[in-house]
C-alpha cells in the first residue's frame, strides 16, 4: 500500500492544545462543541478533567444526520437515572466515568455516533 493511501486510512491525529482549548471554550456556551468524533470527545473530556471540569451534558447523533438517536441512553441529558444524573453528583471524576460508560454502551450496541459536549466546574 502506498504511503499516501496509508495516511488516508489512518485515524485522525490527536487534537493539539489549541484545538482542545477552542472546543473547551465552545463547550461553555449554549451551542456546545461542534460535532466531535468519539476519539475527539474523549480527548476533550480528558482535557477538561485535567482542568477540574466534567461533562454536564452530551448529545449523540448518527454521522448521517444531526438529530438525537432514538436510544437516548447514549446521551447525557441531565435527567438520567438516580446516581447517573448530573444533579446527583457534580464531581468531575464521576462525570467522566458516566461519560465513558455512555461511550461503551454505544460501542456495545454497535452505534457509530458523533457527540456534542457541554462542560463545567463542580
Amino acid at each position: 500500500m502506498s504511503p499516501a493511501r496509508e495516511d488516508f486510512l489512518a485515524s485522525d491525529p490527536a487534537p493539539g492544545e489549541e484545538q482542545l482549548l477552542a472546543w473547551l471554550n465552545a463547550a461553555h456556551r449554549g451551542g456546545g462543541t461542534p460535532w466531535l468524533t468519539r476519539d475527539q470527545a474523549q480527548a476533550l473530556a480528558r482535557y477538561a478533567l485535567t482542568r477540574g471540569e466534567g461533562v454536564r451534558m452530551m448529545e449523540a447523533a448518527a454521522f448521517t444526520m444531526h438529530e438525537p438517536p432514538r436510544d437516548i441512553a447514549w446521551e447525557i441529558l441531565g435527567a438520567d437515572a438516580p446516581g447517573e444524573n448530573w444533579d446527583d453528583h457534580r464531581d468531575p471524576d464521576r462525570a467522566f466515568a458516566l461519560f465513558q460508560s455512555k461511550l461503551r454502551l454505544a460501542e456495545r450496541d454497535g452505534a457509530r455516533l458523533q457527540y456534542k459536549l457541554w462542560l463545567g466546574h463542580p
